[in-house]
């Protein structure tokens, strides 16, 4: 087992080389996931990137990619549970306990967190719900189908085409259990989880049958209310076993394949920076829109040319918008951001100015300690009728404080992080607002 963090190289002896074609097969398979190199004599080169987790490119060479900003595995999956909506209250429960070592592999604990909560569930009863059936009976049952009865069974009084409803447990909700467990039993390895999933899979295959297909389970839009709400954490596990749980078959039937389990942190962070912002705003009125594209604001020759500018989140008031950016990357003030980052921020501060006198635009990273902390840059353009300014404020939070804290029952650090944001950002817009309302 090779382990090595984010964005760094690691090398191997000793690793026979695949042929030719399997080595390009794998690297066309992973992509910008993960980089691998053979070398000759034996070596192979592994880069890592923003994708954490763990692969098995041949049956003597596992990777394991560590995730270091988020803290560990099991910060990745409370990060992951806060970005699939799950509210601080309901994370010990599932949490709390699953693993005495931290860094376990993250597919291992998410195996063990769909079969312990569908235990729970499991325990508190399943929900069942009214379905549609047809079905030919000797004796009617429902209401008759009399185009099927006279088309299929015309004079014949011993057979009757008949419509009802079923009360049972064939529902949506049921078959993305059915579907979390039965992934949980292919990619666990501990047997007793094994052992677990496949008599949970037993059970719900004899309650609800006909398992849908995954596309169509991830896709379902699943509201919850007072029967279904005990659900709803069981659901993010499934989901994000059924989504990161993947078998990615680098290789042909007769030979290896590649088993991997990997997050891309950098999506992963810009789903929990919306969340965050969401839970700061919430209340406020304000408008929030991921990946806003406005191609309006990019023309050649007046004519809008089809590039468009898409911060990770447009916050909008009254008055104005302002963009937010999130990046997962080391970044320890404004001296570290990198000069594209850089570029970037105070494009999307021209195109949505901001809630203050200045047009302002927002960048969010993580930070490994302490508290929140905000940094100002600012870009002096000198002109004959004065100089124009236009700003970048950074904002680190600290990750792993944040997801520990929530893991064990305590969000003040979420808080905490939430009211940073309030007052860095909000309490600008407020004396804007005002500001803007002494005019009218």
């Amino acid at each position: 087992m090779i382990e090595l963090p984010e964005y760094a190289t690691a090398f191997a002896d000793d690793q026979p080389a695949p042929d030719a074609p399997r080595r390009e097969q794998i690297s066309r398979e992973l992509g910008a996931r993960l980089g691998v190199e053979w070398l000759a004599g034996g070596r192979v080169a592994i880069k890592a990137s923003s994708w954490v987790g763990t692969i098995d490119l041949t049956s003597d060479l596992s990777v394991r990619v560590i995730p270091k900003l988020a803290g560990n595995n099991l910060g990745v999956l409370t990060m992951l549970a806060v970005a699939e909506g799950l509210t601080p209250d309901h994370l010990p429960r599932f949490l709390r306990d699953l693993s005495a070592d931290p860094d376990e592999d993250a597919l291992q604990i998410l195996c063990r967190l769909v079969v312990h909560a569908t235990e729970v569930l499991f325990a508190r009863g399943l929900v069942r719900d009214y379905r549609g059936h047809a079905d030919d009976l000797p004796y009617l049952r429902g209401r008759l189908d009399v185009y099927r009865q006279a088309t299929t069974h015309f004079a014949q009084l011993d057979r009757l085409a008949c419509t009802f409803d079923e009360f049972d447990h064939r529902n949506i909700e049921n078959h993305l259990l059915l579907a979390g467990v039965n992934a949980a039993r292919r990619a666990a390895t501990e047997m007793s989880v094994r052992r677990r999933a496949a008599a949970l899979a037993e059970r719900l295959s004899a309650l609800a049958p006909t398992l849908p297909d995954t596309a169509r389970l991830l896709s379902h839009r699943i509201v919850y209310g007072r029967r279904t709400e005990q659900y709803r954490s069981v659901h993010t596990w499934c989901r994000a076993l059924l989504r990161l749980a993947q078998v990615d078959a680098v290789s042909s039937a007769n030979t290896q394949s590649a088993t991997a389990f990997l997050i891309n942190m950098n999506t992963l962070f810009e789903r929990f920076v919306e969340r965050l912002v969401s839970h700061a705003f919430e209340a406020d009125g304000l408008l929030i829109e991921t990946q806003r594209h406005n191609p309006s604001l990019i023309t050649v020759d007046g004519v809008n040319s089809g590039r468009s500018v898409a911060p990770d989140l447009v916050v909008t008031d009254r008055f104005s918008a302002v963009a937010i950016d999130a990046k997962y990357k080391r970044y320890c003030g404004g001296n570290d951001v990198s000069p594209a980052d850089t570029y970037q921020l105070l494009l999307y501060a021209q195109c949505y100015v901001g809630f203050t006198a200045i047009p302002t635009s927002y960048l969010i990273h993580p930070v490994e300690s302490g508290d929140p902390v905000s940094t100002l840059m600012e870009l002096t353009v000198p002109g004959e009728s004065g100089s124009r300014r236009v700003r970048v404020r950074t904002i680190g939070i600290p990750i792993p404080a944040i997801l520990d804290g929530l893991r064990i029952g305590d969000p003040s650090g979420f808080q905490e992080t939430i009211e940073f944001l309030r007052r860095t950002i909000k309490l600008e817009s407020a004396t804007r607002n005002r500001a803007a309302l002494s005019t009218v």
